[in-house]
């Protein structure tokens, strides 16, 4: 029997509905009719399922197992929380169709994460210990990310940039440079405190400009007591705190505390001249204290020509020592 494949609309019964789908078919040379063909047929089937959830705005399979993973939910625990079987669910990943009830809980918990933790809190009694504490876990890292994001949001706020100028060295604040400038200089130093950060992160900024024209993070600096620091710097350094990035150890003299991490610098967000940037200013000032590094930076124009928190122009790095 000579056949042949080729589009061909087809309609299937879905349910209530008639769905008309437009698919790849076995084609019959001599008669022209359509063939049975177990992989094409499963092909148009899922096709008129697919088609038949857009319609009934319905779940899809890749979001429930997605919605599973997000949550450490195995199938078995999915079930569980939502009172029916675990064959149950693995079905609808595969492409079965879910009851119009569970559709509608499922999509309100995938699109609502404040509906899923009350959910979770009504039924968690149905999960066993050991998968109550892994969404358990989940929620609590949500919960730090949601501050994280709410922290930067609002320094982002308050130092508005989306207009690069000479104000940021015409870059666009970039927190994940800014972070990983944090986490080279934590690495790269030893006994590091936030107000020789500081300087160390003003130098590299305003030096990569003095030669570049443009900024490595993006960030503004302001005149403070010990120098410049970048603006709204306890603010950053919280953000890093509560995600994890950073952490500070009392100096043992019991003045001030030092910066620690158990991360390692992404040295490829930088380009090779940023990087050779970032270990010039190192090694210039990697015999410096807190104190001389605030008296060196005293010295400069950028801040004995401005007023205490005065945003510094990125135009004084020409005048750089």
């Amino acid at each position: 029997m000579n056949n042949h494949i080729e589009k061909r609309k087809q309609t299937f019964k879905v349910r209530d509905m008639d769905i008309t789908v437009l698919v790849n078919s076995r084609i019959d040379d001599d008669t022209n009719k359509i063939l049975f063909d177990y992989d094409l047929d499963n092909q148009a089937m899922n096709m008129a399922f697919a088609k038949y959830r857009k319609i009934k705005n319905m779940v899809n399979p890749e979001d429930i197992v997605s919605f599973r993973k997000k949550y450490n939910l195995s199938q078995r625990s999915l079930a569980a929380l939502l009172g029916i079987g675990s064959a149950t669910v693995a079905r609808y990943e595969k492409g079965s169709l879910p009851t119009e009830s569970i559709s509608n809980l499922l999509q309100q918990l995938i699109n609502d994460d404040e509906a899923f933790v009350s959910f979770f809190e009504v039924n968690a009694s149905n999960l066993s210990n050991n998968d109550t504490d892994k969404v358990k876990t989940v929620l609590a890292n949500m919960k730090n990310d949601l501050k994280f994001n709410l922290i930067l949001k609002a320094y982002l706020l308050s130092n508005e940039n989306d207009h690069p100028s000479i104000g940021d060295g015409f870059t666009k604040f970039n927190f994940n440079k800014f972070k990983n400038m944090v986490l080279y200089f934590i690495e790269s130093s030893k006994n590091l405190s936030k107000t020789r950060l500081n300087k160390l992160l003003f130098y590299s900024d305003f030096t990569f400009f003095k030669q570049n024209t443009v900024s490595i993070s993006g960030a503004t600096y302001i005149h403070d007591h010990y120098g410049p620091v970048p603006n709204d710097f306890e603010l950053l350094y919280s953000i890093l705190e509560n995600n994890g990035t950073i952490d500070y150890i009392p100096f043992s003299n019991g003045h001030g505390v030092e910066l620690r991490t158990n991360q390692h610098v992404d040295a490829n967000i930088f380009d090779a001249d940023e990087m050779k940037m970032l270990k010039e200013v190192s090694d210039k000032f990697i015999n410096f204290n807190a104190r001389k590094i605030t008296e060196y930076s005293h010295k400069e124009k950028a801040y004995y020509d401005t007023d205490s928190k005065e945003l510094i122009s990125y135009e004084y790095a020409f005048d750089l020592n």
